[in-house]
């Protein structure tokens, strides 16, 4: 593996770390309901922050929207559309399969649609391809780790029920809806969710147009995520609105000892954000392949993190020890993904 694409890959991790990590402060935000921190995290990562990367980094913003791409632009709004849906989806499934098995059905079909979608479609002539084999055999390692992580989640989770039962706490809320309908709801969450890299990878001329006005190669990939996040805003924005209404949490927004609730949101925005813009970067500079390459190692990074931060935070106190060796074996497994994928960027490239 050259130099070059190490550091590439580098940025694709990094922007890994940055995503996982965008959730973890919510844990703080213990005033508010849910609808209330999420709403505000989603305005801050897809419009406010992407709107100012956009004022002060690209040049000609009008004329790079107005520009020869059109097909690309609506290809950035629909599949972005798609993309936000998939996230509401998916926190309905989660509360009726269990995040442990829902998580493993959404991560796992989004890794591998947002993977093989791309390289299906923009390159077939290479699916046969000693590199296409290669990611094959890296994205079925992911989807493994994915498993076993899925399997430590699970164990850990019956534990805890176990013992909030035992204490008599209220465990309705995850793991008690219709099990058909949640896994349905899943598998649709897990597709729609792909098409977060299905617009990058389909909306490139955006960036593009970008470049032909001006921009580097980082301010012409700001340009491409605006329309992608603006889109995938909507679903959630409605979703949130109606829980405000049903729940009547408007005015916690108002409520006192709350502003530093309001610096949890920004900084889960502006994290999420950051995250998007080096795996946008490093997925660029992987060339024509990036979308291919860089997805499934960007997916690997959140997980393991993920895991990582909750294991930091105390979420898995009283885990048992089988719990932790499933976990250990799925980090194991995404680490030697991401390897895999990277040996064979180059046979691909």
């Amino acid at each position: 593996m050259g130099l070059s694409v190490a550091s590439d890959i580098a940025l694709l991790i990094v922007g890994g770390i940055m995503m996982a990590s965008s959730v973890v402060p919510m844990k703080y935000a213990t005033k508010w309901r849910w609808e209330n921190i999420w709403l505000l995290y989603v305005m801050f990562a897809q419009v406010v922050f992407p709107l100012i990367l956009i004022v002060f980094t690209v040049p000609h913003v009008q004329g790079v929207y107005g520009g020869p791409h059109r097909s690309a632009m609506a290809n950035a709004l629909l599949f972005g559309l798609g993309w936000g849906v998939g996230n509401v989806l998916a926190g309905v499934g989660y509360a009726m399969l269990g995040v442990g098995l829902g998580l493993s059905i959404v991560l796992g079909l989004t890794a591998s649609a947002g993977t093989l979608v791309p390289l299906a479609v923009l390159f077939p002539q290479r699916l046969m391809s000693t590199g296409a084999l290669a990611l094959y055999v890296g994205v079925g390692i992911m989807l493994a780790g994915l498993l076993m992580s899925a399997q430590a989640g699970r164990v850990r989770q019956t534990r805890q029920a176990a013992t909030e039962v035992s204490e008599g706490a209220d465990i309705k809320s995850f793991g008690k809806g219709n099990f058909r309908t949640g896994l349905v709801i899943c598998i649709i969450a897990g597709l729609l969710s792909s098409m977060l890299n299905l617009a990058f990878a389909f909306g490139d001329g955006v960036r593009l147009t970008a470049l032909d006005f001006g921009a580097s190669a980082t301010e012409a990939v700001n340009a491409l995520w605006l329309p992608i996040l603006v889109a995938g805003m909507l679903p959630t924005l409605a979703y949130c609105g109606y829980l405000l209404s049903k729940n009547r949490s408007w005015q916690a927004y108002t409520a006192p000892q709350t502003g530093s609730h309001w610096a949890i949101g920004a900084l889960m925005g502006a994290l999420f954000m950051t995250a998007l813009s080096f795996y946008g970067l490093g997925s660029a500079r992987l060339g024509a392949m990036g979308p291919v390459i860089g997805f499934p190692i960007f997916m690997s990074t959140i997980v393991l993190t993920g895991n990582t931060a909750g294991l930091i935070t105390g979420e898995w106190k009283g885990a048992p020890r089988n719990a932790y060796s499933y976990g250990i074996a799925g980090m194991i497994l995404l680490i030697l993904s991401i390897i895999a994928i990277g040996l064979g960027n180059s046979r691909l490239s």
